[in-house]
């Protein structure tokens, strides 16, 4: 891919006709995220996930492909003065755009959105083994805090 610059990254909300692009990218992280079928078709997950106004699943575009993703869910809060807090899940930048300002945009359009919904924190995951990753998110001022644990329902 021809080079990127920061102004030639878009960042927007994804649309139904985004699908298949989403999954590509998906794809690049292995296990579950490789999934298909009518549980992620239009009228499954993917239908849920773009309706719903709390949830806001985020591409990166460059070149007019999308090169990105990011998805940012709003979780409505009793506690901190009733203010939400928000956490970012599927951080995918293709392979071949990595370390030219993708992800970094992505994630500055993630951390605005939770500022527009008023968010008081905003957290996320990482698989243990995604070394590069968790380099990546030190680099744009994330730091560990918690240890996280998860149950994996079958």
């Amino acid at each position: 891919m021809a080079s990127i610059t920061d102004d030639a990254i878009g960042v927007r909300r994804a649309g139904r006709s985004d699908l298949d692009r989403v999954l590509a990218l998906y794809r690049l992280l292995d296990g579950p995220y490789a999934a298909t079928g009518q549980a992620i078709s239009e009228y499954g997950a993917w239908r849920t996930l773009t309706d719903d106004p709390r949830q806001h699943l985020l591409v990166a575009e460059a070149g007019g492909r999308i090169v990105g993703t990011a998805t940012v869910i709003v979780i409505a809060n009793i506690g901190h003065g009733g203010k939400p807090w928000a956490a970012v899940e599927n951080v995918v930048v293709a392979e071949e755009c990595r370390g030219r300002g993708v992800g970094t945009r992505l994630m500055a359009a993630v951390g605005e959105m939770a500022r527009r919904f008023g968010c008081y924190k905003l957290v996320l995951s990482s698989n243990a083994v995604r070394t590069e990753a968790h380099e990546f998110y030190r680099r744009l001022g994330w730091r560990q805090t918690h240890a996280g644990f998860s149950l994996e329902e079958s």
